[in-house]
């Protein structure tokens, strides 16, 4: 991916695309506010600047050489961690600790039976492998490799949880090492933060949760995925058995499955297309890479920042400890990132979610609003599909609006190589790929900083401003913001003829992200980004599709600019949530070495 000529694709990385006339290797100023809380410009693994602006130390990558990545730990790390397990059955429950030296001894056997990453990261290359890459995929889409029938099981435990294991051991302190205060206090408190609505007789309460409200909140989160229901089941029904013969209580339990091939989610999107890209090795794993990298190596600095064409590469102690975080430089590594005891290397921060879905709600809002914009000069002619699109910055099949403003097209909607190969700082165009990959024939991308195309408040940019520039300064803000989401839908999809609903509006998302700070990542783009009406850029609004309204007085309304042919704006707005929770917790994935030798250890 390249931009205008005369503009390097790493320098916009680095500013943000704030000076964008700039050499090569001028990085981004010390003061960048994109530092995260808690944390000096001098901690955060920047190289210091001259007078002119030019590095006083080089790094490898100046010298012509992609950056050295380090190996993780394939047999410690949880395999959702990374590299995801991305199945179409996922089952997930939520149990609580009443007899803790029988739960030890149930978490020593259950230790055995977690799926790694190095597994994970096997199978998951079988499928790429049998569906390839770019369009061609689409005939391919939703077929397993033959004998490929993997049930994975991970787990988590909350801040009780791990209270309860440690409690009276030679880990009693180590609670209170673990720095994010969202882990400490949990979902619930934390909840009016996120925007959530406080009247305690909405929905959204707390108290009208499924779990995780107040007096059921959770203590371990079982994670299950697998190629087919039938052993998916069958092995969630084993550990769940052996968990209630050790003392433990089943709190909550629920399954969601992928509604059609691509993966669309209830509101009719296909879902999880821009997933960072970790940087790391896997020792022993072909290619050595933990994220692929498609794009050819004559192509430097490109083909060290990102994996798929768009994909930047993110290093990865932005999402499990004991690693490189993200520094001022994206081909520099940061300084490691242990945010908890010693033993909390090779883990990650576990969100849940239970995300009830207004299908009709939504549904009824883009018509809404197409009819009334439709009849309006600049927005002639305009479809509820194509305010959904202006709304999500995607068209239903997943194809970018940055690409093709005016159509769909599924063919884009599933290529890898072309999805996500897009920024909104400056125009882009293909690189060459290795191995004889193509990607489909579409339009290249165009600058878009005003959001002219995809709006300022689409939820595509609201969560992820790519190299463009945002209210905390540049790329890094947004780099170190990134999460791995690792959702599925639950309940039946909405039919589009309006009539009786056999589920009652009982569907929507699973919803499940890994990162290594609750409050910097997850809780900084619910409530920073998708809740505010005017940051990470203006003229923004809130992001209509997930974003909550939870200032007082407001009402929870929510409003929107988005732009029609000649730069007419229009206003959208609604007093509905489209998206609700509905329960869910914080929680720790810990490595397998923690689990055998410190949360499963007898007092």
């Amino acid at each position: 991916m390249t931009e205008r000529p005369g503009v390097s694709r790493r320098h916009l990385l680095i500013s943000g695309g704030l000076a964008v006339t700039a050499p090569l290797r001028r990085t981004e100023n010390t003061d960048d506010p994109g530092t995260r809380s808690g944390q000096s410009a001098g901690e955060s693994g920047r190289t210091p600047l001259s007078a002119q602006g030019t590095p006083f130390s080089e790094t490898m990558a100046d010298d012509g050489h992609a950056p050295d990545e380090p190996y993780l730990d394939g047999d410690e790390i949880q395999g959702n961690v990374v590299p995801g397990f991305l199945k179409p059955y996922m089952a997930v429950a939520a149990l609580t600790i009443d007899d803790v030296a029988r739960a030890k001894g149930w978490l020593a056997d259950v230790a055995s039976r977690i799926t790694t990453m190095a597994e994970a990261m096997e199978s998951r290359a079988k499928v790429r492998d049998h569906r390839g890459l770019g369009p061609e995929r689409l005939n391919l889409l939703g077929t397993l490799p033959p004998g490929l029938n993997d049930a994975w099981l991970n787990i988590a435990l909350s801040s009780g949880g791990l209270s309860k294991l440690l409690s009276g051991g030679n880990h009693a302190g180590d609670l209170g090492l673990f720095a994010d205060q969202g882990f400490q206090r949990g979902l619930a408190a934390r909840s009016s933060l996120l925007g959530d609505p406080t009247d305690p007789s909405a929905e959204g309460n707390p108290a009208n949760w499924v779990f995780g409200g107040p007096g059921r909140e959770a203590d371990v989160l079982l994670i299950l995925a697998a190629d087919r229901e039938e052993k998916g089941t069958r092995v969630l029904d084993e550990v769940r058995a052996h968990a209630v013969a050790s003392g433990l209580t089943i709190l909550y339990e629920e399954s969601g499955r992928k509604l059609n091939k691509i993966g669309q989610e209830h509101f009719g999107f296909h879902d999880g297309i821009s997933q960072p890209g970790v940087r790391g090795r896997l020792s022993g794993f072909p290619g050595d890479f933990i994220t692929p990298r498609t794009i050819d190596p004559s192509c430097p600095p490109d083909a060290w920042l990102y994996g798929l064409p768009g994909q930047y590469l993110v290093w990865p102690g932005e999402f499990v400890f004991g690693y490189p975080r993200s520094a001022a430089d994206p081909l520099t590594p940061g300084q490691v990132n242990l945010p908890g005891p010693a033993w909390s290397r090779n883990g990650s921060y576990l969100v849940f979610r239970r995300l009830r879905q207004d299908v009709a709600g939504f549904r009824a809002f883009v018509a809404e609003s197409a009819e009334g914009l439709s009849g309006r000069p600049g927005f002639e002619g305009v479809t509820p599909e194509w305010v959904g699109a202006r709304v999500v910055g995607r068209w239903p099949s997943g194809a970018p609006v940055s690409r093709l403003p005016y159509r769909d097209d599924i063919a884009l909607g599933v290529d890898p190589l072309a999805n996500n190969n897009f920024g909104f700082a400056a125009d882009a165009a293909e690189d060459p790929l290795v191995g004889g990959l193509k990607a489909g024939q579409w339009p290249d991308a165009k600058a878009d900083p005003l959001g002219l195309t995809c709006p300022m408040a689409a939820h595509i940019r609201k969560v992820n401003a790519r190299e463009a520039a945002n209210d905390l300064g540049g790329r890094r803000a947004s780099f170190s913001r990134r999460i791995l989401r690792r959702s599925l839908t639950f309940g039946p999809a909405l039919g589009e003829l309006s009539g009786h609903d056999p589920a009652n509006g009982n569907r929507g998302l699973l919803f499940a992200c890994y990162q290594a700070s609750i409050e910097d990542q997850f809780e900084f783009l619910c409530n920073g980004w998708a809740g505010s009406s005017k940051r990470p850029r203006s003229p923004s609004g809130f992001d209509m599709v997930l974003g909550q309204n939870g200032v007082p007085g407001d009402r929870r309304m929510r409003s929107c600019t988005i732009f029609g042919s000649g730069a007419v704006p229009a206003t959208l707005v609604t007093m509905s949530d489209f998206v609700v929770p509905t329960g869910g917790g914080y929680f720790f994935s810990p490595s397998i070495s923690a689990l055998k030798e410190v949360l499963a250890a007898r007092r």
